[in-house]
């Protein structure tokens, strides 16, 4: 038997040589960071090439979901805080695809009303 692993017992029990004083702590999962991430770059894709309409629901979870990995401190910190940049930045930008959609579509459709309406005037 080892003597030197048998003085180091104090106060009763037995310590592991092995332990290094810090224990092992599960670090959880990267998940939620990796979901805001990848939510933030689709809405930011979405907003800009395709449509408004599919860019703000993304934008809205990548942020909910990178602010929740954040306050949770959650592993991932650098990809939570690219979901929540890219997310605020989709946003942004879909907010203001759709009010020049609504205004560019309103005055398109009086133009194309007032051609209609200059059309008529000719083919009588």
């Amino acid at each position: 038997m080892d003597n030197n692993y048998n003085n180091n017992n104090q106060g009763g029990y037995v310590q592991d040589p092995y332990n290094n004083g810090g224990g092992f702590e599960p670090q959880g999962s990267k998940g939620m960071s990796i979901a805001s991430m990848v939510l933030g770059i689709c809405a930011v894709v979405f907003g800009c090439c395709i449509t408004a309409y599919v860019g703000l629901p993304c934008g809205v979870a990548g942020l909910v979901l990178g602010i929740l990995s954040r306050k949770k401190d959650l592993p991932g910190k650098g990809m939570a805080i690219a979901g929540i940049v890219c997310s605020i930045v989709a946003l942004a930008l879909s907010v203001l695809g759709i009010i020049i959609a609504l205004v560019v579509g309103d005055s398109l459709k009086e133009w194309a009303e007032s051609l209609q309406n200059a059309s008529a005037l000719f083919i009588k």
